[in-house]
């Protein structure tokens, strides 16, 4: 499953999400920062649902990975921390089967 929002993307093929994020290097060329979640390792999946005049939040609670912002990203695209996708009300439904997936694939506690 492959999701894109925001200048952000986000991409589950049964075993780690892929949180791939526009960047800019060299202050003009574009690049791709991609940070990567096994789904063994994710402790949390933090979801705020959006509303018409909110985007949607997803946070993947990782305990060892970084939460910075990632902060080289280009004009217009949201300084987020590195485990966070954001996503517009249209996508409600797609975000929806995606988190299933995800809670799906994660080991039982």
């Amino acid at each position: 499953m492959h999701l894109r929002a925001r200048r952000r993307s986000i991409r589950f093929d049964g075993h780690t999400v892929t949180l791939s994020i526009a960047t800019k290097s060299w202050f003009i060329l574009p690049g791709d920062t991609k940070n990567t979640f096994p789904v063994e390792k994710i402790s949390k999946i933090q979801h705020t649902p959006p509303t018409a005049w909110k985007p949607g939040k997803i946070v993947f609670v990782v305990p060892d990975a970084a939460a910075d912002v990632v902060a080289n990203v280009p004009l217009f695209a949201d300084k987020l921390a590195g485990n966070t996708f954001l996503y517009p009300y249209g996508m409600r439904a797609k975000v929806a089967k995606f988190l299933e997936a995800v809670e799906k694939a994660r080991p039982q506690q």
